[in-house]
């Protein structure tokens, strides 16, 4: 009886950790300073959607469409992007306000790590696209800034690794935008 009991509980257990799903990953990417304010103190409304095709930011492929698994991030990718590129912009001067007569409007299109996992290596592959809208009253801009990065690896991809990489993509797109001298021409003279 005791034996059986023993089974039984065991296989509670052993089920109840298969079946536990990954944890969510933070992602904290750093926002990209200016040596000189340059704004002054210009308002500007900041929005950040996300219209990737997947609410998850990872996939664990183990090589059998049993094993796959998802992660989540902490908060939605666009709420941490929304903060970066907020901080962003009050550094350069901007002071961010839901009642600007300018917006900025960032669309997440693409944000996917797809992870290939072997017995003993495992092959990263991430992808982030945004594309960024400045409406003023004196007309608009838009673009489209990405990045791209693949990783081989021995042993399994870890949360921390996921992060890691998305993470380096965001701070990587961040400073694209903070040094596009694009889009800072445009602001200056149309904010």
């Amino acid at each position: 009886m005791i034996k059986k009991y023993v089974v039984l509980v065991s296989a509670l257990v052993l089920s109840a950790c298969a079946a536990t799903p990954p944890a969510p990953v933070a992602l904290m990417p750093t926002a990209v300073f200016t040596s000189q304010p340059w704004a002054k103190n210009k308002t500007l409304n900041l929005t950040c959607v996300d219209q990737a095709p997947n609410s998850y930011i990872a996939v664990i492929d183990n090589g059998s469409t049993e094993n796959v698994q998802v992660i989540q991030p902490q908060q939605p990718l666009s709420l941490t992007l929304r903060q970066a590129l907020a901080q962003q912009l009050t550094g350069q001067g901007f002071s961010i306000t839901n009642n600007a007569a300018s917006t900025m409007a960032v669309k997440v299109e693409k944000a996917l790590i797809t992870v290939k996992q072997g017995l003993m290596t495992y092959n990263m592959r991430s992808e982030l696209q945004l594309q960024l809208m400045v409406n003023t009253p004196d007309g608009q801009f838009t673009k489209r800034y990405s990045g791209r990065s693949s990783r081989e690896d021995a042993l399994t991809a870890s949360n921390k690794d996921i992060a890691t990489s998305m993470n380096k993509l965001m701070n990587s797109v961040l400073n694209e935008i903070a040094n596009d001298s694009e889009l800072n021409k445009y602001l200056k003279e149309n904010v």
